[in-house]
């Protein structure tokens, strides 16, 4: 299996692979951790920090890239994030405005979604049906990024 920065550094380039590279390099000196699976053609890593599955990175697969995007990384519903009062509300409108509510047929089609109902609060905001992987980031441009590791912070 290969490791996800060689994927990164073989399949992306510019920008992309620049934030790309820095989020895993982050996530990496912060005791988070990836393991590879296969899916179908594709390979995509899991992310772990103590040995909790907190979710999902995919690269360049090829349904993502004819959709026209290289990247995506969603945080499952046991990632749990602390507001013990040092979350900003930016980085809460940040997180709510990437919560996927169900069922949504845009990145995640039935049947694997279909009749999803789980209910899941993230900085005080209820949501009533989500996805399986509440938060999704497609896509990583350099504002999202530094947002994205405030993020991954507060789920330590």
């Amino acid at each position: 299996m290969k490791l996800i920065k060689d994927v990164i550094n073989e399949k992306l380039t510019g920008e992309t692979q620049k934030n790309m590279l820095e989020l895993v390099t982050f996530m990496q000196k912060n005791g988070f951790s990836f393991e590879g699976f296969a899916s179908g053609n594709d390979v995509r890593w899991t992310a772990t920090y103590k040995g909790k599955d907190i979710g999902c990175v995919a690269v360049a697969e090829e349904s993502m890239l004819s959709a026209g995007t290289s990247i995506a990384l969603w945080l499952g519903l046991e990632c749990d994030f602390d507001d013990n009062g040092s979350v900003n509300d930016e980085l809460k409108d940040f997180t709510w405005s990437h919560v996927v509510v169900c069922p949504q047929e845009k990145y995640c089609k039935p049947p694997y979604c279909e009749g999803s109902k789980n209910p899941w609060e993230v900085f005080g905001k209820k949501y009533e049906s989500t996805c399986h992987s509440p938060l999704q980031f497609i896509g990583l441009d350099a504002e999202n990024l530094a947002k994205l590791k405030e993020l991954l912070l507060a789920s330590k």
